[in-house]
């Protein structure tokens, strides 16, 4: 008998059939089942791995072993004339005949019926209903298009093509965006299609890959509809690196016609991607974006660089132009500029805008930003509350605008005192874009407003989760731990973030301050020190002198540090200036030199004594309050009550609501000035000794005796600062033990 005779007789043919068909139909229930079990893409590949390696295990199988009456014996050990392999091998003639028959049945229904829902409208009821959780039909998410150069310096051009494509889309009327960050999460994760499309909220998915080499860019890209994977359009473009732009454009409005011009109204843009048609400063705009998304002190500085080099090549970038406005303020925010110099950069740049563009939305919404982040005390109430409004209109306009919605939400929570509208905001703009982790840490720290320290605690930990590079996703949980009145987990957080950004000088700085005011000068100068490398002329960096001088126990020379602070009218960065300005009262008014510290303040700022008018900057406005504090040192009640009624009223004008907050530190000192005592006492009781004491460590020491000596006299004041006392003592050693673990020993 040939080989091929026994092959047949041992029926190894039919098993190999038979196993086969039973292959096939395992990975078709494998497709569908795989992404109910969430397997992962390796747990397929192995599934598939395992049925090949069987195939030739069955195989062998059939050759040395044969199936008979008594069980499963080596075929070597069956008497021929016994056998039984004929009837076993139409048994297996049935099994494939039956296995044949459901996958034909499977095929002709995948063909006729499910094929028939695949090719549905995109803006059918049903895939309406499926696609993204009830996502709508014209909406679709861009993810970050690979990097297929081979070079990762690379990246910043695939992840800008994803970014310029993801703004040309928006364009189009009707068609929902997920917002960049939302999108840019998903980089680098495996991610289903329709855990991304559920995540977002969006029914569509754009995905593609990039190779850029010497001077030609070849760019894949593909549409998929999320509920059932079906791959809407797809296209390869292979050309020279010029055309890049023309590619954007080819794609945008190919994915427009394939999600339907019927549904979106057009399929066609107006405009380009960018409005610029010079490759290098394409180059250079792309290059600013990737640092603008690291968002610490060196990447921003690196933006910003990348964006003058754009606008250099090309004057007209609009783009670059805004990109660079929008750089100024996240440099404001994290302390690299002051409020004048951000002032002077960003005011130009913001009228060029609209006078090229008149209209432009994105422009507004960062001249009201700005307007709304810095103080104005010549802005009357309505002013204030009109701008609001307008911003408020804006946000609905620009939904996927984080810096806009976050001015907004606190312009809300700390000018009108409105947290619950201001998470609301928040909130909203989370619908639009959920992985933004900056409007969670907006939110978290609206919630520390709000006393809601749980809720603040879990939407910290997310923007952390989701922005772990990023250092102020470490300091707004410090804020959380200071509210918690835990000041041991507040400055770890705080060196947590200095690791993050080392060149950041105010985490230093704060982490200084912290045990200045603790009386552990050696420590705090481990860090200040680092302060002084960084950044020596700062208003940080001279304001932390003060406390330094206090924590060392040299009061005169604090009073000249502060002095020189005064005199050069530093940046309120972190309260600098007003830290400054009213340790140096307390100092003054505790040596009975209240009528020296009051003429000095009117010797830097004369028109603090003005009556028909205020100083409208919030510089004059510190030295403003802080010299009705010196008055209790020499003048007549009479005297300073006017002088405080006069700064109360102007306080008044611009809208602030603290008469409308019970729990405002302002009613305290309004008691005070007005002579009603005793109902000082009383809200100092009930509200500010109920402060945690990490926000407050000086408390104990009774600061402004001068000013408050009817609140300290008190005994049940006096007894509740004792405790303080106490409690500061124990803060201090606990600090002290914790400062010796291995990770403190190094800045």
């Amino acid at each position: 008998m040939s080989f091929f005779q026994e092959l047949k007789r041992r029926n190894v043919f039919r098993v190999g059939a038979a196993y086969a068909v039973a292959a096939w139909v395992i990975l078709q229930l494998l497709d569908v089942v795989g992404e109910i079990l969430e397997l992962p893409a390796w747990g397929a590949k192995a599934i598939l791995l395992a049925l090949v390696v069987g195939f030739f295990v069955a195989l062998l199988l059939a050759w040395a072993f044969e199936l008979t009456p008594e069980g499963i014996m080596r075929e070597s050990e069956v008497d021929r004339s016994e056998s039984i392999t004929p009837q076993t091998g139409r048994k297996l003639d049935r099994f494939i005949i039956v296995a044949l028959a459901i996958a034909v049945g499977y095929l002709l229904l995948d063909k006729f019926i499910l094929q028939n829902r695949v090719e549905a409208p995109v803006g059918s009821p049903q895939s309406a209903q499926e696609a993204g959780q009830g996502a709508a039909p014209t909406s679709v998410a861009v993810l970050p298009f690979i990097n297929m150069s081979g070079d990762k310096d690379n990246e910043y051009f695939s992840d800008g093509l994803t970014e310029t494509l993801l703004h040309m889309l928006s364009q189009l009327p009707g068609l929902q965006v997920a917002a960049r960050t939302s999108s840019f999460a998903f980089k680098e994760k495996e991610s289903s299609i329709t855990e991304i499309a559920d995540t977002l909220g969006v029914a569509h998915v754009l995905e593609g890959s990039v190779q850029k080499a010497d001077e030609r860019v070849r760019v894949t890209a593909q549409l998929i509809r999320a509920d059932d994977g079906f791959h809407v359009w797809s296209q390869n473009y292979t050309r020279p690196l010029e055309d890049i732009f023309a590619i954007q454009d080819e794609i945008a409005a190919d994915v427009a016609n394939a999600l339907g011009s019927s549904l979106l109204g057009t399929a066609v843009l107006d405009r380009h991607v960018v409005d610029t048609t010079d490759l290098s400063a394409y180059d250079s705009y792309l290059k600013g974006l990737e640092q603008q998304a690291i968002y610490s002190y060196a990447s921003l500085d690196a933006a910003e660089n990348h964006f003058k080099q754009a606008l250099a090549r090309d004057t007209e970038f609009t783009d670059a132009r805004l990109a660079l406005v929008r750089n100024h303020l996240l440099k404001f925010t994290t302390g690299l500029t002051a409020e004048d110099e951000v002032r002077a950069a960003v005011d130009p740049l913001i009228g060029q805008v609209l006078d090229k563009a008149p209209d432009s939305l994105l422009a507004r919404g960062f001249e009201l930003t700005l307007d709304l982040m810095i103080f104005d005390g010549s802005r009357a109430a309505d002013e204030m509350e009109r701008k609001l409004e307008e911003l408020q209109g804006l946000v609905q306009q620009l939904p996927s605008e984080p810096e806009i919605r976050i001015a907004l939400a606190q312009t809300l929570a700390w000018f009108s005192r409105d947290e619950d509208k201001a998470i609301r905001v928040l909130k909203d703009g989370l619908m639009v874009d959920p992985l933004e982790p900056e409007l969670y840490r907006a939110l978290g720290r609206i919630y520390v407003l709000a006393d809601r320290l749980d809720e603040a605690r879990v939407a910290m930990e997310r923007s952390l989760e989701l922005a772990p590079n990023n250092p102020n996703s470490y300091s707004t949980i410090t804020q959380l731990e200071e509210e918690a009145d835990n000041l041991p987990a507040a400055l770890n957080w705080t060196r947590r973030a200095s690791e993050v950004d080392p060149q950041d000088h105010e985490l230093a700085a704060n982490i200084a301050l912290d045990l200045y005011q603790l009386r552990l000068p050696e420590e705090g100068d481990y860090w200040r020190d680092r302060v002084q490398a960084l950044a020596p002329g700062s208003a940080m960096a001279r304001s932390l002198e003060i406390d330094r001088a206090l924590a060392r126990d040299e009061p005169q020379r604090a009073i000249e540090l502060a002095a020189g602070v005064i005199a050069d009218q530093i940046e309120n960065r972190r309260d600098a200036f007003g830290r400054a300005v009213f340790h140096y009262v307390d100092l003054m008014l505790s040596e009975g030199r209240g009528r020296e510290a009051y003429e000095f303040f009117l010797s830097i700022r004369p028109d603090i004594g003005n009556d028909d008018s205020l100083p409208p900057d919030l510089h004059g406005f510190i030295l403003t309050w802080a010299s009705t504090a010196a008055m209790s040192g020499f003048a007549s009640h009479e005297t300073r009550e006017q002088a405080w009624i006069r700064l109360r009223d102007h306080l008044d004008s611009l809208g602030f609501p603290w008469a409308e907050d019970p729990a405002d530190p302002n009613h305290t000192w309004n008691y005070l000035m007005m002579g009603q005592n005793d109902k000082a006492v009383e809200h100092y009781l009930e509200y500010e000794l109920n402060e945690p004491l990490a926000n407050n460590l000086d408390r104990h020491r009774q600061p402004l005796y001068a000013v408050f000596a009817p609140i300290y006299q008190d005994p049940r004041v006096a007894a509740r600062l004792e405790g303080d006392a106490e409690r500061y003592a124990q803060l201090r050693n606990e600090v002290q033990r914790m400062l010796q673990g291995p990770e403190w020993d190094s800045p």
